[in-house]
């Protein structure tokens, strides 16, 4: 291994999980006679590879390595800090989501399984290759590699009008996103001495010109991070993927936008406007609102999932905003927010991976996504029921898990900028973000007892309900490792803590002290603390194991209560919808399908929709002025030599006078 000489051990490690996905790649050259040995192997190497990626990146957050950087011409390798704490979120959802689809995959068999795993294989690889990249060059091969494996693997289920549909969506969207990314690093480079993030480091960007870095930077990752009003994909292709796919796309490749930007912020822009600060967060804010209210209203169970990383990635951002506001104040506290963002960035990615996962299980056992059709699932899927309910929990930020420990970190770095600020408009901003950031706490309680309760309890809703089965081993084993981390670290954040401080250059303690909490230190004692609980849960269950000597249905006025009589996910939001009705513009529509009696006995058929206001009212118009405009180019292209040499002809017109004018 001449070319790695000189390299640290961390970088060989990298390049050997890279080794282990390249591996999987090449079960695309399996015959289809070997697919399931294909499927095999592609995972397996994938988990070993993911398992590689998270013990390099740990080695490099917690024992303080720097691994020298790897280099062919233009291209490099390098790993930092920043770099480092995705890359361990990337490993550890690697290895929970390549043995999830060891057993969910198999579903896909006859139906192109070697694609899915050599794709799959490709999507992880890229995505830590774009972490590891070290110049403008790799970094957007990287990106451009992700973005079509991830459409592949979008479009598996190709066979289907809804999934292309989603699936070319999603490609048009991001191709926008890396068009602006490609200007941003295009005018940085030019005002550096080489396209090196060393180099761009130092650029000498000045004026407009820095405005318009952070202006296409900022729209190229918020468009990948799904931020609202640039989230139209999200919703629509997280659903058409297999589950698994789903899980790292919001679990780990919205986070990459994350990264990217916060390289940009940091590296190539470190002097910031205050109209930016403003911008993140207003962007940041409004998604995380917007996206928790769609998902209350939606009833396909991996919608509800999108709108919620819509919805967390939103307050991930607005905790980056708050940072740079608190930067703008004023004193070392402007770390806090960004201590924040990272924290919930590596907290939501593994608890909204179990929840895909879940969400698949449920697929899986039921063959419907519908949370209308489901009720009772926890008798039949017990198991699924149980790791459903702790990333229910910590989507909702309950305590005790690691979804509270992100969010109480937000609102006390936004609590920071209410006590620090000294503009007005800062303190109004601060303001409509408790608002807005208290309303989204309340409705994503909301989302998830009425996804949970509609799915898990009551009484079977569907036929598809009875004949549900639980999962198989590999994806129990993978829920429950997920589960076990989102409880863990809820627990005892303390290495969360330690990764996001090392990436941000700060003492871990920093965040702890600003929780209230110690800890960093030897006041915290987690073990004391899940002894306390077994034994109130202990006493709990002893208080109540004999409370109950008769069991009977609920009394209904004299009548047996049926499954009709159960409140539907669409009823349980309504409350809800009526006081945002406003907002969300509800379509409803009403019609008899039989009338016997006049007065009593008529049939009736409810439909109600909820369109996308953004997409009604942007994107829609957009795409009408758009098509209007290429018809109109389409009338000018006839396939007339004449027509067109009259053309040159009027442009040499033009030209001249133009030349004559201003001679």
């Amino acid at each position: 291994m001449k070319f790695l000489r000189g390299v640290g051990d961390e970088m060989e490690l990298f390049l050997l999980a890279v080794g282990c996905f390249g591996l999987g790649i090449l079960t695309l050259l399996f015959p289809h006679g070997l697919q399931r040995a294909a499927h095999w192997l592609a995972n397996s190497a994938c988990l070993a590879g993911s398992a590689l990626v998270a013990y390099a990146a740990a080695l490099l957050l917690f024992c303080g390595v720097n691994p020298a950087p790897l280099s062919w011409g233009p291209y490099s390798l390098t790993c930092d800090g920043w770099s480092a704490v995705f890359l361990l979120l990337t490993g550890i959802a690697g290895v929970i989501t390549s043995l999830y689809a060891l057993g969910y995959a198999r579903a896909y068999e006859g139906s192109r399984l070697r694609m899915l795993g050599g794709m799959w294989s490709l999507f992880l690889v890229s995505m830590v290759l774009v972490l590891l990249a070290g110049d403008a060059f790799s970094f957007l091969l990287f990106w451009e590699i992700m973005a079509v494996a991830s459409f592949m693997l979008v479009n598996h289920e190709s066979e289907k009008r809804s999934t292309w549909t989603a699936a070319y969506q999603y490609l048009v969207m991001t191709s926008v996103g890396t068009a602006a990314i490609m200007i941003a690093f295009l005018l940085t480079g030019v005002a550096s001495a080489s396209f090196s993030f060393a180099d761009m480091a130092k650029n000498t960007l000045t004026g407009v010109w820095q405005h318009a870095v952070f202006v296409c930077a900022f729209v190229g990752f918020a468009l990948k991070a799904g931020l609202v009003p640039l989230h139209v994909w999200l919703p629509k292709a997280h659903p058409a993927a297999p589950s698994h796919v789903s899980a790292l796309m919001s679990g780990v490749m919205l986070k990459i936008a994350l990264y990217g930007f916060g390289r940009f912020i940091f590296s190539f822009l470190p002097e910031w406007n205050y109209w930016w600060c403003v911008i993140v967060t207003l962007a940041g804010v409004v998604s995380a609102f917007l996206g928790v209210l769609y998902a209350q209203m939606e009833t396909d169970i991996k919608r509800v999932l999108a709108y919620s990383s819509v919805e967390n990635m939103g307050v991930i951002f607005a905790a980056v905003g708050c940072g740079m506001l608190l930067k703008e104040a004023g004193g070392d506290w402007y770390l806090l927010g960004f201590v924040a963002a990272l924290v919930h960035a590596f907290n939501h990615s593994i608890m909204k991976v179990l929840m895909f996962m879940s969400a698949g299980s449920i697929m899986h056992g039921t063959g419907s996504k519908n949370l209308e059709l489901f009720g009772g699932l926890a008798r039949k899927m017990p198991y699924t029921a149980a790791f459903a309910f702790v990333g229910s929990m910590a989507l909702a930020a309950i305590p005790l898990t690691n979804g509270f420990t992100g969010e109480w970190l937000v609102l006390q770095s936004f609590i920071t900028l209410a006590t620090n600020s000294v503009g007005q408009s800062t303190r109004l901003l601060t303001a409509l973000s408790f608002i807005l950031l208290g309303f989204t706490g309340a409705l994503a309680l909301g989302c998830f007892v009425r996804f949970y309760g509609i799915t898990f309890l009551g009484r079977a809703r569907s036929e598809c309900v009875e004949h549900a089965h639980e999962s198989d081993g590999f994806m129990l084993t993978a829920m429950g490792i997920a589960s076990v981390l989102v409880l863990a670290f809820g627990l005892y954040p303390v290495p969360v803590l330690q990764a996001a401080s090392f990436a941000l250059g700060v003492q871990a303690d920093f965040a702890a002290d600003a929780m209230g909490l110690s800890w960093a230190g030897v006041g915290y004692k987690p073990v004391l603390l899940l002894v306390l609980l077994a034994v109130l849960s202990l006493v709990l269950w002893l208080a109540v194991k004999d409370s109950f000597v008769r069991k009977d249905v609920t009394w209904n006025c004299g009548t047996y209560p049926t499954q009709r009589q159960q409140y539907s996910a669409t009823g349980f939001s309504k409350p809800v919808r009526r006081a945002f009705d406003y907002l969300l513009k509800p379509k409803r529509q009403v019609t008899y399908m039989r009338k016997d009696h006049a007065y009593f006995g008529r049939q009736l058929s409810y439909k109600l929709e909820i369109p996308d206001m953004i997409t009604e009212k942007l994107y829609l118009p957009f795409q009408k002025h758009f098509v209007g405009i290429s018809a109109f180019l389409r009338r000018l292209q006839q396939g007339s030599v004449r027509l067109y040499v009259a053309y040159v002809m009027a442009a040499m017109v033009l030209v001249l006078v133009w030349g004559a004018l201003y001679k």
